[in-house]
């Protein structure tokens, strides 16, 4: 649900005090560098800040009570599906290990695990990198009810292992929280949003972009061949390089899953999308104040998965699979799973929330699949979902 900041639900008093205290050692990084900070540094500290920030706070932050709701918690088909795909990648890696960045409430490890385990598949190992004490928390109390033998497969990690991963590296979820930077077209000249702070109030304020954001913003307008308009306001994320630096340090062998909403560079910063992608939630509504409640709320943006692509090329990772989610769950199969189901009430409840990850209007063409590998060969065969490739 899409709501004005005036309709959010009125904040406790715990979540208030939270806040009051992250506005306050916010404001002193603000002051400390000329009174402004650019949007990427202010994302990475509501959101990840030790101890103040959104995923380092102990607020409920998936599910029914939190603020949103991934697809793993919509229906357990989601992991069944990656789970069949995994499978078919691992058989061909020399150790069998999964590594989940964000493993959010850890249901999709709790049912990737189960699905490989009743399907016969022996995993050697589950990492998790999370870096929210809070969802670590709850990561190991959910997967403390698999069986013994699986839950000595997971270990937790702090970092990225070097050159030890063979196998799949997953992300749901994890692209579109990293920091971006955004840029504002105006009188034909390139400004950067930033955020400064006046009588502890956050405001947005812009200044003239630097050079990095201008060469970014103009090698885009070249690629798109056209100009953006007065006005255009849009994000973009300058880590990527240096994030898939460490991803491919730490693949030995394999490949790379991210499930995400996004879309092409085209249709990133196309005329109708303005105003940009980033969006806020609280309490699992959505809305457009990015400074609201600093710290309480969870804050994120659309991924361009061109960007990404390029990216991964460039640190020689093969773009093997681009689609969209609805397509890649229906060819790995989720429509046949609810076929197996026999009692009609329990097939109604799994359909409307099959229903939620396949519809356009919902996750199905929002939320987009890329596969990328590194030193690991891809049957064609692998998935024979439609190929959005060339859009990139």
């Amino acid at each position: 649900m899409r709501s004005e900041r005036q309709d959010l639900p009125t904040p406790d008093e715990a979540s208030l005090i939270h806040s009051s205290i992250v506005l306050e050692e916010l404001a002193k990084k603000i002051n400390t560098n000329e009174g402004w900070i650019n949007f990427a540094d202010f994302m990475q500290f509501i959101l990840y800040e030790p101890g103040l920030g959104y995923y380092s706070s102990g607020t409920r932050k998936l599910g029914t009570g939190g603020d949103f709701t991934t697809a793993p918690e919509i229906s357990n088909f989601f992991g069944t599906c990656l789970a069949d795909s995994i499978i078919k990648i691992l058989h061909s890696c020399p150790k069998q290990m999964i590594l989940e960045i964000g493993a959010g409430s850890g249901q999709l490890a709790f049912d990737i695990l189960t699905r490989l385990d009743n399907q016969g598949f022996v995993l050697d190992q589950y990492y998790i990198l999370e870096l929210s004490a809070d969802l670590k928390d709850r990561q190991q109390r959910l997967l403390a009810k698999l069986p013994n033998n699986l839950l000595e497969k997971v270990t937790w990690l702090d970092s990225l292992p070097e050159n030890f991963i063979t196998g799949v590296i997953l992300g749901n979820e994890v692209l579109d929280a990293m920091p971006c930077r955004r840029f504002r077209i105006q009188d034909e000249d390139i400004y950067e949003i930033g955020v400064s702070c006046t009588n502890q109030r956050l405001i947005e304020q812009d200044k003239l972009a630097d050079k990095i954001i201008k060469d970014s913003v103009h090698k885009i307008e070249k690629e798109l061949n056209r100009k953006f308009a007065n006005g255009f306001i849009s994000e973009i994320r300058l880590d990527y390089k240096h994030w898939f630096t460490a991803l491919s340090s730490s693949l030995a062998s394999g490949v790379i899953m991210f499930i995400d909403y996004g879309c092409s560079r085209g249709e990133y910063y196309s005329a109708d999308r303005s105003t940009g992608t980033l969006v806020c939630h609280y309490q699992n509504m959505a809305h457009y104040d990015s400074l609201f409640l600093p710290g309480v709320q969870d804050l994120s943006a659309w991924v361009d998965f061109s960007l990404v692509a390029d990216v991964g090329l460039e640190h020689g990772f093969k773009v093997e699979t681009y689609t969209s989610h609805r397509d890649f769950l229906s060819s790995a199969g989720i429509l046949e799973l609810v076929d197996e189901i026999s009692d009609q009430n329990e097939r109604f409840k799994i359909n409307q929330a099959v229903k939620q990850l396949l519809l356009p209007g919902q996750m199905g063409d929002t939320f987009k699949f890329m596969l990328l590998s590194k030193d690991c060969i891809i049957e064609d065969s692998f998935m024979e979902a439609r190929d959005f490739r060339y859009l990139l």
